[in-house]
């Protein structure tokens, strides 16, 4: 995945957080700015310094895991 555009990575963190949902992990109330806020921190972080060939599904997991952990977002 070499380009991602933010309404892809949207949708994306929207589709894990819900799985994270599913799978019983604590998730923050957030609200719609907070979800394009983490969006675009991770499109930044995934076009700084991501590794292209990673996989794209489980990094967004685990970031979002951390970034959750960190409470940044609530």
């Amino acid at each position: 995945m070499r380009y991602l555009t933010k309404d892809y990575v949207t949708q994306e963190v929207l589709d894990t957080i819900g799985l994270m949902q599913m799978n019983n992990e604590t998730i923050p109330v957030i609200s719609s700015i907070t979800i394009d806020r983490l969006s675009e921190d991770f499109l930044f972080n995934w076009n700084e310094v991501g590794d292209f060939e990673a996989n794209f599904d489980r990094t967004l997991l685990e970031w979002l895991r951390e970034e959750f952990k960190r409470d940044t977002y609530a």
